[in-house]
């Protein structure tokens, strides 16, 4: 086997039934072509679902390679511009439901599936790989594939990309290939063991990843990818509001410095981009600036959830939240098992008024991981929004007290209202922690939608300035395009207030990112 780049395919002349089978999982309405150029012509003609590569050496030692082997896989083919591939997170999570390989093809919405097992060799080991049909299980190819100079990292590189180039020769293709990454860290298996755990977006999940990330950069402290992983770990903390320190604006800063790092280091890393990019979106960085960082992303990884999940946001900026609606969906086509994208969809989905499509989101987000707060009070201002406040007050929204202060009130129980926002003010006044895991943030984030709800567009702006002082993400900009804010949202000092705070954020995130 040639050990080779990738090579350039020529452009493959194909018959029209050809095109009609291919796979265009979405297109979005192009009213900015500036904005919304990476995502128009994002058309799949193949979708695979790669299996973790099981390790057969009877060498326990080397299921960390294993792992990378999968792992290389699935990264490769991902840079590849016509094919579909889910997310890991998913395929993991699937799996562990002992699901039929029919059964796991559907749910992914793949074609093929990619089975791989690892032998050891006299001098090194050998990657036997299977691609079978998704529905029927008929096996479209086999394959064997060894690296006889020892069982290192190395090995995963190699053998990872001739596989790839051979399962690439066997597509009608019509455009190029893109050359896959040449470098492994020894740091892997622990940034193999973050990625997992950040897929959770738990307060423990995120915890456990930061740890994973850490030690992983302990054992190389250049390895790019480990610090987008810490930057993801940091945005994350602040979009779903967990304790992470007492300054917001202190770990949207640690955030950017590590994305900053990760390019530097990698300049061609996906990852990079992506962290910077969901850190400057949620700080409202200036459009272009987080335009061209969803840019590189797609050109480098086209078929990474991460990627789209974030980009996603570029529209919702750019008042396109159609167009981020249907990224949101391809996203989740991508890594239908992650809360998250479930969460972003149900988020997009409340702007646009699709509360039944909200509440059904946010349902499923709180299936996957029932530690996720943030699914609840989606899902309780989605049944507010619809006329079913009952529901949303008989739900336990944990920290997100205010939320149902607003359901009371709209049932009439003003009195029981009243006293829940009195106790938010009060404990927020006297400067105390209300809660071990989610910051102050939440509360005062609530506490603007309950003033605004009632149409008072004074108070709702202090809080709203409140929570944009504690944090970058302050009030979600999806809540204030929301029916939530229908009362106050056209105030003109209210919208000049908010545009105002907003204005300063990215410069403050920026002033906490230098050493």
């Amino acid at each position: 086997m040639s050990h080779s780049p990738f090579r350039l395919r020529r452009v493959i002349a194909v018959a029209p039934v050809v095109l009609v089978a291919a796979l265009a999982v979405w297109q979005p309405w192009r009213t900015d072509p500036d904005i919304l150029a990476p995502f128009a012509n994002l058309v799949f003609h193949d979708s695979v679902a790669v299996l973790p590569v099981e390790n057969r050496t009877g060498d326990a030692e080397l299921q960390h390679l294993a792992s990378a082997i999968t792992e290389e896989i699935v990264g490769r083919l991902k840079r590849v511009s016509f094919i579909k591939v889910s997310d890991p997170y998913s395929v993991q999570t699937l799996l562990a439901r002992q699901l039929t390989a029919r059964q796991l093809a559907d749910s992914l919405g793949v074609e093929k599936l990619v089975f791989g097992s690892l032998y050891r060799t006299t001098d090194g080991v050998r990657l036997n790989v299977r691609v079978t049909e998704g529905r029927s299980g008929d096996v479209r190819s086999t394959g064997q594939y060894e690296w006889n100079a020892g069982s290192g990292f190395e090995a995963a590189l190699h053998l990872a990309q001739d596989f790839v180039e051979e399962y690439l020769d066997r597509i009608v293709v019509v455009v190029p290939a893109r050359t896959a990454p040449v470098a492994h860290s020894p740091g892997h298996e622990s940034y193999l063991i973050g990625r997992a755990w950040l897929g959770r977006r738990t307060a423990e999940g995120l915890e456990r990843a930061r740890t994973a990330f850490a030690e992983a950069l302990l054992i190389d402290s250049a390895y790019a990818e480990a610090y987008a992983g810490l930057s993801n770990v940091y945005a994350l903390s602040l979009a779903y509001r967990y304790r992470d320190g007492d300054d917001g604006y202190r770990t949207a800063g640690l955030a950017l410095a590590m994305a900053n790092r990760a390019i530097e280091l990698d300049p061609d890393l996906a990852s990079g981009y992506t962290a910077r990019g969901y850190l400057a979106s949620r700080s409202f960085a200036p459009v272009s600036e987080v335009a061209s960082d969803c840019r590189r992303a797609i050109d480098l990884e086209p078929s990474a959830a991460d990627v789209l999940s974030w980009c996603a946001r570029v529209l919702t900026r750019q008042g396109e939240i159609d167009a981020a609606f249907r990224v949101a969906e391809g996203a989740i086509a991508l890594d239908p098992q992650n809360a998250g994208r479930r969460l972003a969809l149900a988020y997009d989905a409340l702007a646009l008024g699709l509360y039944d499509r909200s509440v059904r989101e946010a349902h499923l987000a709180g299936q996957l991981e029932p530690g996720l707060m943030l699914a609840r009070a989606i899902e309780a201002r989605a049944h507010l929004l619809t006329g079913q406040a009952d529901r949303c007050a008989a739900m336990d929204l944990g920290p997100h007290a205010g939320i149902r202060a607003m359901c009371l009130h709209e049932l009439g129980r003003e009195d029981e209202a009243s006293a829940i926002v009195d106790s938010l003010v009060a404990a927020l006044a006297a400067g105390g922690s209300l809660d071990s895991i989610f910051t102050e943030v939440i509360p005062a984030e609530d506490l603007a939608t309950y003033y605004a709800w009632v149409g008072d567009a004074e108070k709702s702006l202090e809080w709203v300035q409140r929570a944009y002082e504690l944090s970058p993400s302050g009030v979600e900009p999806r809540v204030i395009e929301s029916a939530l804010f229908e009362r106050v949202r056209e105030d003109p000092r209210f919208r000049r207030e908010v545009a105002r705070v907003r204005a300063v954020i990215w410069d403050r995130v920026r002033a906490q990112s230098v050493p």
